[in-house]
């Protein structure tokens, strides 16, 4: 069972990494930092995602891990032709998982809590 205080977490980290890329990409004006931040929250979130795939038999987090892996290598060809709106595809994987660790973290909340829990 994946404890409250580990969705927690992780819905915390995710949440301050995608505040800080929203303002550095709209107050900052190098897009180096902003793909610094953006490099960081995606290997939280595959870390997240191996963690809870590997430790808890989350299967539906290996179609994020898919995911991540086939954008991850198609994406300096993607920047390479399109330009900056490659990125649009990495910001909705990041939305994607980022939902998923709140459904999954209400999910955790609402269960009900057994003797050995009180």
């Amino acid at each position: 069972m994946v404890s409250k205080f580990r969705m927690k977490i992780d819905l915390l980290g995710q949440a301050v990494l995608i505040v800080a890329i929203l303002l550095l990409a709209f107050f900052a004006s190098g897009k180096r930092s902003t793909n610094v931040m953006l490099v960081v929250l995606g290997l939280w979130q595959l870390a997240s995602a191996f963690h809870l795939l590997y430790v808890y038999r989350h299967i539906k987090r290996l179609n994020y891990v898919k995911t991540t892996v086939v954008l991850a290598v198609s994406l300096p060809v993607w920047i390479h032709l399109v330009g900056a709106l490659a990125y649009l595809p990495v910001a909705g994987v990041v939305v994607w998982y980022f939902g998923q660790t709140i459904f999954d973290t209400v999910k955790v909340y609402n269960r009900p809590r057994s003797f050995w829990d009180l």
